[in-house]
């Protein structure tokens, strides 16, 4: 427990870094508006296509999260 508390601590400085390029913070952002929202591009009762979609956010968001994270542990590095 100790340790999700450790690095959601870690993901929430990465966030407030100005070191860490804005870009992949809005990126981040928009990916997670587009989570939640209930408008998608690509309708979910189209079969596999209306899933897709999501998917491919989500993945894009979870690769905006590492590259945040590894973004500020380059910054800590080199401060």
């Amino acid at each position: 427990m100790f340790n999700f508390v450790k690095k959601i601590s870690f993901f929430v400085q990465a966030l407030l870094n100005p070191a860490v390029p804005s870009r992949l913070k809005y990126e981040l952002g928009v990916c997670l508006l587009y989570i939640i929202s209930p408008i998608d591009f690509i309708p979910d009762f189209i079969p596999l296509t209306g899933k897709g979609d999501d998917l491919v956010v989500l993945l894009w968001g979870a690769k905006r999260i590492y590259d945040i994270s590894k973004s500020h542990k380059h910054s800590l590095r080199y401060k």
